[in-house]
Protein backbone atom coordinates (compact mmCIF):
# COMPACT_ATOMS: atom_id res chain seq x y z
CA UNK A 1 0.00 0.00 0.00
CA UNK A 2 0.98 3.51 -0.17
CA UNK A 3 -0.54 6.26 1.56
CA UNK A 4 -0.09 10.01 0.89
CA UNK A 5 -0.29 12.53 3.85
CA UNK A 6 -1.45 15.97 3.42
CA UNK A 7 -0.61 18.10 5.92
CA UNK A 8 -1.95 21.80 5.53
CA UNK A 9 0.11 24.59 7.22
CA UNK A 10 -0.20 27.77 7.10
CA UNK A 11 -2.40 30.72 8.06
CA UNK A 12 -4.90 31.96 5.72
CA UNK A 13 -6.42 35.59 6.74
CA UNK A 14 -9.74 37.41 6.32
CA UNK A 15 -8.45 39.26 3.08
CA UNK A 16 -6.90 36.28 1.30
CA UNK A 17 -3.50 36.80 2.43
CA UNK A 18 -1.21 34.02 4.54
CA UNK A 19 1.61 32.76 6.43
CA UNK A 20 3.11 29.47 5.78
CA UNK A 21 3.88 28.08 9.46
CA UNK A 22 6.59 25.55 7.88
CA UNK A 23 7.35 22.93 10.91
CA UNK A 24 7.92 19.56 11.78
CA UNK A 25 4.39 17.69 12.67
CA UNK A 26 5.11 14.43 14.58
CA UNK A 27 2.06 12.94 14.19
CA UNK A 28 1.97 12.26 10.77
CA UNK A 29 5.52 11.58 11.43
CA UNK A 30 4.90 8.71 13.48
CA UNK A 31 2.15 7.56 11.63
CA UNK A 32 4.32 6.71 8.58
CA UNK A 33 7.47 5.40 10.71
CA UNK A 34 4.42 2.81 11.46
CA UNK A 35 3.66 2.27 8.21
CA UNK A 36 7.15 1.67 7.12
CA UNK A 37 7.65 -0.80 9.42
CA UNK A 38 5.38 -3.10 8.25
CA UNK A 39 6.18 -2.60 5.29
CA UNK A 40 4.15 0.32 3.85
CA UNK A 41 5.23 3.18 1.59
CA UNK A 42 4.39 6.81 2.36
CA UNK A 43 4.74 10.36 1.09
CA UNK A 44 3.80 13.49 2.58
CA UNK A 45 2.19 16.82 0.57
CA UNK A 46 3.20 19.42 3.55
CA UNK A 47 0.86 22.68 2.30
CA UNK A 48 2.51 25.65 3.48
CA UNK A 49 0.58 27.91 0.97
CA UNK A 50 -3.17 27.38 0.18
CA UNK A 51 -2.86 25.35 -2.88
CA UNK A 52 -4.61 25.92 -6.22
CA UNK A 53 -7.04 23.15 -7.11
CA UNK A 54 -5.51 22.18 -9.88
CA UNK A 55 -1.82 22.07 -8.65
CA UNK A 56 -3.41 19.94 -6.04
CA UNK A 57 -4.94 17.00 -8.11
CA UNK A 58 -1.95 16.91 -10.22
CA UNK A 59 -0.39 16.19 -6.75
CA UNK A 60 -2.13 13.94 -5.65
CA UNK A 61 -2.14 12.22 -9.45
CA UNK A 62 1.65 12.66 -9.06
CA UNK A 63 1.72 10.74 -5.89
CA UNK A 64 -0.53 7.79 -7.00
CA UNK A 65 -1.51 6.75 -4.00
CA UNK A 66 -3.63 3.91 -2.72
CA UNK A 67 -5.13 6.35 0.40
CA UNK A 68 -4.99 9.94 0.76
CA UNK A 69 -5.03 10.69 4.67
CA UNK A 70 -5.57 14.28 5.72
CA UNK A 71 -4.52 15.41 9.13
CA UNK A 72 -6.29 18.41 10.49
CA UNK A 73 -6.98 20.40 13.59
CA UNK A 74 -10.33 22.44 13.97
CA UNK A 75 -8.48 25.39 12.44
CA UNK A 76 -7.71 23.59 9.81
CA UNK A 77 -10.85 21.56 8.37
CA UNK A 78 -12.00 24.07 6.78
CA UNK A 79 -9.36 23.92 4.23
CA UNK A 80 -9.36 20.11 4.45
CA UNK A 81 -12.88 20.14 3.82
CA UNK A 82 -12.27 22.10 0.36
CA UNK A 83 -9.29 19.99 -0.85
CA UNK A 84 -11.42 16.55 -0.29
CA UNK A 85 -14.36 18.41 -2.51
CA UNK A 86 -12.03 18.71 -5.30
CA UNK A 87 -10.68 14.80 -4.84
CA UNK A 88 -14.84 14.34 -4.63
CA UNK A 89 -14.72 15.28 -8.23
CA UNK A 90 -13.09 12.63 -10.18
CA UNK A 91 -12.00 9.50 -9.21
CA UNK A 92 -10.32 9.37 -6.53
CA UNK A 93 -8.43 6.75 -3.93
CA UNK A 94 -10.33 6.57 -0.67
CA UNK A 95 -10.10 9.55 1.25
CA UNK A 96 -9.38 9.55 5.76
CA UNK A 97 -8.84 12.53 7.68
CA UNK A 98 -7.69 11.52 11.15
CA UNK A 99 -6.50 14.18 13.63
CA UNK A 100 -7.45 16.53 16.85
CA UNK A 101 -10.55 17.68 14.54
CA UNK A 102 -11.88 14.52 13.31
CA UNK A 103 -11.70 13.01 17.03
CA UNK A 104 -13.95 15.53 18.86
CA UNK A 105 -16.36 16.38 15.95
CA UNK A 106 -16.19 13.24 14.03
CA UNK A 107 -20.08 14.05 12.60
CA UNK A 108 -18.61 17.38 11.20
CA UNK A 109 -15.72 15.20 9.45
CA UNK A 110 -16.94 12.41 7.75
CA UNK A 111 -20.55 14.19 6.34
CA UNK A 112 -17.50 16.10 4.34
CA UNK A 113 -17.97 15.72 0.61
CA UNK A 114 -15.24 13.42 -0.22
CA UNK A 115 -13.98 11.96 3.25
CA UNK A 116 -15.06 8.65 3.15
CA UNK A 117 -13.62 7.49 6.28
CA UNK A 118 -13.19 10.14 9.73
CA UNK A 119 -9.81 8.23 12.04
CA UNK A 120 -10.74 8.96 15.93
CA UNK A 121 -7.87 9.19 18.20
CA UNK A 122 -4.35 7.85 18.34
CA UNK A 123 -4.81 6.28 15.01
CA UNK A 124 -1.07 4.31 14.86
CA UNK A 125 -2.78 0.75 14.86
CA UNK A 126 -6.21 1.69 13.69
CA UNK A 127 -4.00 3.18 10.04
CA UNK A 128 -2.40 -0.01 10.13
CA UNK A 129 -5.22 -2.15 10.41
CA UNK A 130 -6.65 0.01 7.75
CA UNK A 131 -4.08 -0.14 4.95
CA UNK A 132 -3.72 -4.26 5.67
CA UNK A 133 -7.67 -4.70 5.28
CA UNK A 134 -7.64 -2.28 1.79
CA UNK A 135 -4.33 -4.39 0.64
CA UNK A 136 -6.41 -7.53 1.34
CA UNK A 137 -8.93 -6.39 -0.44
CA UNK A 138 -10.96 -7.00 2.85
CA UNK A 139 -13.91 -5.29 4.78
CA UNK A 140 -12.39 -2.35 6.95
CA UNK A 141 -15.62 -0.89 7.85
CA UNK A 142 -15.49 -2.02 11.82
CA UNK A 143 -11.72 -1.54 12.68
CA UNK A 144 -11.83 0.28 16.20
CA UNK A 145 -11.30 4.20 15.61
CA UNK A 146 -13.02 4.23 12.43
CA UNK A 147 -15.86 5.67 11.21
CA UNK A 148 -16.58 4.87 7.40
CA UNK A 149 -19.01 6.55 5.60
CA UNK A 150 -21.05 4.57 2.71
CA UNK A 151 -23.51 6.44 0.97
CA UNK A 152 -25.84 8.08 3.28
CA UNK A 153 -24.97 5.59 5.62
CA UNK A 154 -22.20 5.92 8.22
CA UNK A 155 -20.59 2.71 10.27
CA UNK A 156 -19.43 4.26 13.58
CA UNK A 157 -16.72 2.42 15.31
CA UNK A 158 -15.91 2.99 19.45
CA UNK A 159 -12.28 4.95 19.71
CA UNK A 160 -9.71 2.28 19.88
CA UNK A 161 -7.99 2.08 23.87
CA UNK A 162 -4.84 4.33 24.46
CA UNK A 163 -1.86 2.26 24.02
CA UNK A 164 0.13 2.71 27.23
CA UNK A 165 3.58 1.52 26.06
CA UNK A 166 5.23 4.36 23.84
CA UNK A 167 8.20 2.73 23.58
CA UNK A 168 6.69 0.08 21.94
CA UNK A 169 6.16 2.95 18.52
CA UNK A 170 8.97 3.41 16.72
CA UNK A 171 10.65 6.91 16.13
CA UNK A 172 8.97 9.57 13.97
CA UNK A 173 9.74 9.26 10.36
CA UNK A 174 11.00 12.74 10.40
CA UNK A 175 12.86 12.63 6.95
CA UNK A 176 9.65 12.01 4.95
CA UNK A 177 9.64 16.62 5.41
CA UNK A 178 11.21 18.15 3.07
CA UNK A 179 13.32 20.83 5.19
CA UNK A 180 12.83 23.77 2.21
CA UNK A 181 9.89 24.20 3.36
CA UNK A 182 10.74 24.58 7.31
CA UNK A 183 10.51 27.95 8.16
CA UNK A 184 14.02 29.64 9.83
CA UNK A 185 13.24 28.97 13.19
CA UNK A 186 13.11 24.79 12.53
CA UNK A 187 16.42 24.26 11.36
CA UNK A 188 18.06 24.55 14.25
CA UNK A 189 15.04 22.96 16.47
CA UNK A 190 15.03 19.52 17.05
CA UNK A 191 11.30 18.44 18.22
CA UNK A 192 10.15 15.15 19.59
CA UNK A 193 7.23 14.66 22.54
CA UNK A 194 8.89 12.53 25.75
CA UNK A 195 4.92 12.26 26.81
CA UNK A 196 1.31 11.92 25.43
CA UNK A 197 -1.56 14.14 26.80
CA UNK A 198 -2.29 16.56 29.74
CA UNK A 199 -3.51 15.90 32.99
CA UNK A 200 -6.22 18.99 33.28
CA UNK A 201 -9.57 19.54 31.75
CA UNK A 202 -8.98 23.46 31.16
CA UNK A 203 -12.77 24.16 29.95
CA UNK A 204 -11.00 25.85 26.69
CA UNK A 205 -9.06 23.05 25.34
CA UNK A 206 -9.44 19.70 23.70
CA UNK A 207 -8.03 18.02 26.01
CA UNK A 208 -10.39 16.71 27.92
CA UNK A 209 -12.59 16.76 24.91
CA UNK A 210 -10.19 14.07 23.63
CA UNK A 211 -9.99 12.28 26.73
CA UNK A 212 -13.42 11.53 26.94
CA UNK A 213 -13.49 9.66 23.58
CA UNK A 214 -11.12 6.32 25.06
CA UNK A 215 -12.54 3.95 26.43
CA UNK A 216 -9.47 4.21 29.03
CA UNK A 217 -9.35 7.77 30.02
CA UNK A 218 -7.28 7.35 33.38
CA UNK A 219 -4.42 6.41 30.39
CA UNK A 220 -4.44 9.52 28.96
CA UNK A 221 -1.12 10.80 30.70
CA UNK A 222 1.56 8.46 29.51
CA UNK A 223 5.60 8.78 29.48
CA UNK A 224 8.17 7.25 27.48
CA UNK A 225 10.95 5.58 29.24
CA UNK A 226 13.92 8.17 29.73
CA UNK A 227 16.10 5.76 27.63
CA UNK A 228 13.94 5.51 24.48
CA UNK A 229 13.44 9.35 24.99
CA UNK A 230 17.45 9.82 25.00
CA UNK A 231 17.87 7.17 22.40
CA UNK A 232 15.98 9.40 19.38
CA UNK A 233 17.44 12.60 20.48
CA UNK A 234 20.59 11.06 19.40
CA UNK A 235 19.39 9.37 16.50
CA UNK A 236 18.59 12.96 15.71
CA UNK A 237 21.21 14.75 16.33
CA UNK A 238 23.39 11.87 14.38
CA UNK A 239 20.88 12.85 10.92
CA UNK A 240 20.88 16.53 11.58
CA UNK A 241 24.18 18.46 12.05
CA UNK A 242 21.92 21.94 12.32
CA UNK A 243 20.07 20.97 15.68
CA UNK A 244 21.33 24.05 18.25
CA UNK A 245 18.94 22.95 20.22
CA UNK A 246 15.84 20.66 21.61
CA UNK A 247 11.89 21.65 21.76
CA UNK A 248 10.09 18.98 23.74
CA UNK A 249 6.75 19.34 22.66
CA UNK A 250 5.17 17.74 25.78
CA UNK A 251 2.07 19.82 26.60
CA UNK A 252 3.31 19.65 30.38
CA UNK A 253 6.79 17.92 30.85
CA UNK A 254 7.43 18.27 34.45
CA UNK A 255 4.08 15.88 35.51
CA UNK A 256 6.20 13.54 37.12
CA UNK A 257 9.16 14.67 39.07
CA UNK A 258 10.58 11.28 39.61
CA UNK A 259 10.63 10.30 35.95
CA UNK A 260 12.19 14.31 35.03
CA UNK A 261 14.82 13.27 37.60
CA UNK A 262 15.94 10.45 35.46
CA UNK A 263 15.42 11.93 32.61
CA UNK A 264 17.62 14.96 33.60
CA UNK A 265 20.74 12.42 34.31
CA UNK A 266 20.20 10.74 31.13
CA UNK A 267 19.72 14.06 28.67
CA UNK A 268 23.18 15.81 31.08
CA UNK A 269 24.91 12.56 30.51
CA UNK A 270 24.25 11.91 26.92
CA UNK A 271 23.19 14.62 25.18
CA UNK A 272 23.63 18.00 26.58
CA UNK A 273 22.46 20.59 24.62
CA UNK A 274 19.84 23.40 25.26
CA UNK A 275 16.18 23.10 25.02
CA UNK A 276 12.92 24.37 25.75
CA UNK A 277 9.85 23.07 27.22
CA UNK A 278 5.98 23.80 28.68
CA UNK A 279 5.87 23.11 32.09
CA UNK A 280 2.44 24.51 34.10
CA UNK A 281 2.94 26.70 37.41
CA UNK A 282 1.20 23.96 39.67
CA UNK A 283 4.43 21.67 38.53
CA UNK A 284 6.65 24.62 38.52
CA UNK A 285 8.80 25.08 42.28
CA UNK A 286 12.18 26.15 42.54
CA UNK A 287 12.89 22.32 43.13
CA UNK A 288 11.64 21.73 39.93
CA UNK A 289 12.83 24.93 38.15
CA UNK A 290 16.59 23.90 39.38
CA UNK A 291 16.43 20.62 38.58
CA UNK A 292 15.39 22.07 34.65
CA UNK A 293 18.34 24.40 34.79
CA UNK A 294 20.83 22.05 35.75
CA UNK A 295 19.89 19.58 32.79
CA UNK A 296 20.52 22.46 30.59
CA UNK A 297 16.38 23.99 30.10
CA UNK A 298 16.96 27.71 28.50
CA UNK A 299 13.18 28.72 28.50
CA UNK A 300 10.41 27.62 30.11
CA UNK A 301 6.85 28.12 28.73
CA UNK A 302 4.06 28.72 31.01
CA UNK A 303 0.31 29.78 30.76
CA UNK A 304 -1.50 32.59 33.11
CA UNK A 305 -4.07 32.33 30.30
CA UNK A 306 -6.22 34.96 32.26
CA UNK A 307 -5.48 37.14 35.25
CA UNK A 308 -8.64 37.10 36.75
CA UNK A 309 -8.93 34.89 39.39
CA UNK A 310 -12.40 33.82 39.32
CA UNK A 311 -12.59 33.74 35.42
CA UNK A 312 -9.78 31.76 35.36
CA UNK A 313 -11.15 29.18 38.16
CA UNK A 314 -14.72 29.57 37.17
CA UNK A 315 -14.84 29.60 33.61
CA UNK A 316 -11.54 28.34 32.29
CA UNK A 317 -11.24 25.00 35.14
CA UNK A 318 -7.47 26.51 36.10
CA UNK A 319 -7.50 25.97 39.35
CA UNK A 320 -3.94 28.24 40.72
CA UNK A 321 -4.00 31.48 42.65
CA UNK A 322 -2.26 34.42 41.32
CA UNK A 323 0.57 34.32 44.04
CA UNK A 324 1.12 30.58 43.19
CA UNK A 325 1.53 32.17 38.83
CA UNK A 326 3.84 34.87 40.11
CA UNK A 327 5.91 32.12 42.40
CA UNK A 328 6.48 29.42 39.25
CA UNK A 329 7.56 32.50 36.92
CA UNK A 330 10.27 33.78 39.69
CA UNK A 331 11.66 30.44 40.27
CA UNK A 332 12.46 29.90 36.79
CA UNK A 333 13.42 33.15 37.06
CA UNK A 334 15.97 32.72 40.40
CA UNK A 335 17.11 29.15 38.57
CA UNK A 336 18.23 31.43 35.23
CA UNK A 337 15.94 30.68 32.73
CA UNK A 338 14.20 32.76 30.41
CA UNK A 339 10.38 32.55 30.74
CA UNK A 340 7.18 32.80 28.14
CA UNK A 341 3.99 33.16 29.24
CA UNK A 342 0.53 32.45 27.50
CA UNK A 343 -2.11 34.31 27.47
CA UNK A 344 -5.77 34.95 26.04
CA UNK A 345 -8.64 36.92 26.07
CA UNK A 346 -11.74 37.80 24.20
CA UNK A 347 -13.14 34.91 26.81
CA UNK A 348 -16.93 34.02 27.37
CA UNK A 349 -17.81 36.73 30.41
CA UNK A 350 -14.53 38.32 30.00
CA UNK A 351 -15.16 42.16 30.27
CA UNK A 352 -12.31 44.50 30.20
CA UNK A 353 -11.59 45.11 33.77
CA UNK A 354 -10.17 41.07 33.46
CA UNK A 355 -8.36 41.88 30.34
CA UNK A 356 -6.36 44.45 32.73
CA UNK A 357 -5.55 42.03 34.91
CA UNK A 358 -4.52 39.49 32.79
CA UNK A 359 -2.00 42.47 32.37
CA UNK A 360 -1.25 43.12 35.52
CA UNK A 361 -0.74 39.61 36.40
CA UNK A 362 2.23 39.56 33.41
CA UNK A 363 3.52 42.60 34.80
CA UNK A 364 3.70 41.06 38.45
CA UNK A 365 5.22 37.53 36.63
CA UNK A 366 8.10 39.64 34.46
CA UNK A 367 7.99 36.66 31.65
CA UNK A 368 10.79 37.36 29.03
CA UNK A 369 7.93 36.93 26.17
CA UNK A 370 4.41 37.79 26.44
CA UNK A 371 2.37 35.41 23.76
CA UNK A 372 -1.20 36.42 22.98
CA UNK A 373 -3.91 34.45 21.63
CA UNK A 374 -7.45 35.25 21.07
CA UNK A 375 -10.08 32.68 22.45
CA UNK A 376 -11.58 30.05 19.74
CA UNK A 377 -14.39 27.68 21.18
CA UNK A 378 -13.33 24.24 20.10
CA UNK A 379 -16.32 21.34 19.17
CA UNK A 380 -17.88 19.67 22.23
CA UNK A 381 -15.39 21.29 24.73
CA UNK A 382 -17.12 22.95 27.75
CA UNK A 383 -16.19 26.34 26.93
CA UNK A 384 -17.54 25.96 23.40
CA UNK A 385 -21.26 24.49 25.27
CA UNK A 386 -21.00 27.36 27.28
CA UNK A 387 -20.70 29.85 24.76
CA UNK A 388 -23.64 28.06 22.30
CA UNK A 389 -25.60 28.24 25.73
CA UNK A 390 -25.08 32.00 25.92
CA UNK A 391 -25.62 32.53 22.63
CA UNK A 392 -22.42 34.36 21.94
CA UNK A 393 -21.19 32.87 18.47
CA UNK A 394 -21.78 35.07 15.77
CA UNK A 395 -19.87 32.31 13.04
CA UNK A 396 -16.66 32.80 11.12
CA UNK A 397 -14.11 30.50 11.21
CA UNK A 398 -10.28 31.46 12.02
CA UNK A 399 -7.43 29.76 10.69
CA UNK A 400 -5.22 30.70 13.79
CA UNK A 401 -5.68 31.85 17.36
CA UNK A 402 -2.98 34.62 17.03
CA UNK A 403 -5.14 35.80 14.34
CA UNK A 404 -6.78 38.55 16.31
CA UNK A 405 -10.02 37.63 15.05
CA UNK A 406 -12.87 36.25 17.40
CA UNK A 407 -16.05 34.30 16.35
CA UNK A 408 -17.96 35.32 19.62
CA UNK A 409 -19.90 38.23 19.23
CA UNK A 410 -18.28 41.74 21.39
CA UNK A 411 -17.95 41.66 24.79
CA UNK A 412 -18.48 45.30 25.32
CA UNK A 413 -19.24 49.34 23.11
CA UNK A 414 -16.85 51.76 23.07
CA UNK A 415 -13.13 51.98 22.31
CA UNK A 416 -11.70 50.71 25.41
CA UNK A 417 -12.07 47.05 25.37
CA UNK A 418 -10.26 47.07 21.74
CA UNK A 419 -7.87 49.45 22.66
CA UNK A 420 -6.69 47.45 25.55
CA UNK A 421 -6.29 44.48 23.68
CA UNK A 422 -4.06 46.32 20.98
CA UNK A 423 -2.14 47.48 23.44
CA UNK A 424 -1.25 44.49 25.91
CA UNK A 425 2.35 44.36 25.38
CA UNK A 426 3.42 47.90 25.94
CA UNK A 427 0.18 47.94 29.46
CA UNK A 428 2.27 44.92 30.61
CA UNK A 429 5.69 46.83 30.55
CA UNK A 430 4.06 50.14 31.95
CA UNK A 431 2.76 48.14 34.56
CA UNK A 432 5.85 46.26 35.39
CA UNK A 433 7.81 49.39 35.31
CA UNK A 434 5.55 50.63 37.94
CA UNK A 435 5.94 48.13 40.04
CA UNK A 436 9.58 48.63 40.20
CA UNK A 437 8.47 52.17 41.50
CA UNK A 438 8.47 53.27 45.02
CA UNK A 439 5.15 52.56 46.97
CA UNK A 440 3.87 56.14 46.02
CA UNK A 441 4.56 56.31 42.39
CA UNK A 442 3.19 52.78 41.89
CA UNK A 443 0.04 53.22 43.50
CA UNK A 444 -0.64 56.72 41.38
CA UNK A 445 1.02 55.29 38.37
CA UNK A 446 -1.72 52.36 38.49
CA UNK A 447 -4.46 54.10 39.55
CA UNK A 448 -4.07 56.53 36.31
CA UNK A 449 -3.81 54.23 34.01
CA UNK A 450 -7.04 52.39 35.43
CA UNK A 451 -8.75 55.39 35.39
CA UNK A 452 -8.15 56.49 31.74
CA UNK A 453 -9.37 52.67 30.80
CA UNK A 454 -12.20 51.84 33.36
CA UNK A 455 -13.76 55.24 34.99
CA UNK A 456 -16.78 56.49 34.41
CA UNK A 457 -16.88 59.44 36.40
CA UNK A 458 -14.36 60.92 33.40
CA UNK A 459 -15.46 61.60 30.02
CA UNK A 460 -14.41 59.19 27.22
CA UNK A 461 -13.48 62.26 25.23
CA UNK A 462 -10.99 63.12 28.06
CA UNK A 463 -9.74 59.73 29.42
CA UNK A 464 -9.59 58.08 25.36
CA UNK A 465 -6.95 60.91 24.32
CA UNK A 466 -4.80 60.75 27.87
CA UNK A 467 -4.72 56.54 27.03
CA UNK A 468 -3.76 57.00 23.31
CA UNK A 469 -1.05 59.26 24.34
CA UNK A 470 0.43 57.12 26.94
CA UNK A 471 0.25 54.30 24.55
CA UNK A 472 2.45 56.20 22.15
CA UNK A 473 4.52 57.42 24.39
CA UNK A 474 5.21 53.70 26.46
CA UNK A 475 5.05 51.47 22.90
CA UNK A 476 8.21 49.63 22.01
CA UNK A 477 10.11 51.69 25.08
CA UNK A 478 10.57 49.00 27.37
CA UNK A 479 9.90 45.44 25.31
CA UNK A 480 12.63 42.96 25.37
CA UNK A 481 13.83 40.70 22.59
CA UNK A 482 11.36 38.10 21.12
CA UNK A 483 12.56 34.68 22.43
CA UNK A 484 12.54 32.16 19.70
CA UNK A 485 10.44 29.04 21.29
Amino acid sequence: MKVTFVYPDFFQFADGGFMPEGRMYLGVAYLSAVLKEAGHRTSLVHLVAPPERDWFLARIEEEAPDLIGFSSTTHMFRHVARMAGWLSEGDSPPVACGGVHPTIAPEDAIWTPGIDIACRGEAEQTLLELCEAMEAGSDFSRIEGLWVRRGDRVVRNPVRALNTDLDSLPFPDRGMFDPGLFCEDQHPRGTLMASRGCPFNCSYCSNHAQKSAYPNPADYVRFRSPENVVAEIQRMLESDRRIEYIRFDDDILTVDRRWLARLSALYRERVGMPFICNSRVNFTDEETAGMLAEMGCTVVCMGIESGNEWLREKVLNRRMSNDRIAAAFAACRAAGMKTVSTNMFGLPLEDTSMVLDTIKLNARCRPDTIQISTFIPYPNTELYRLCLERDLLEGGEVDSIFAGRSPLKPAADGWEDEAVKRNFHTLAYTYGRLGESNRAMRSLGTRAIDSMVLSRRIPSRLRRPAFERLARWADGRWQPEWIKY
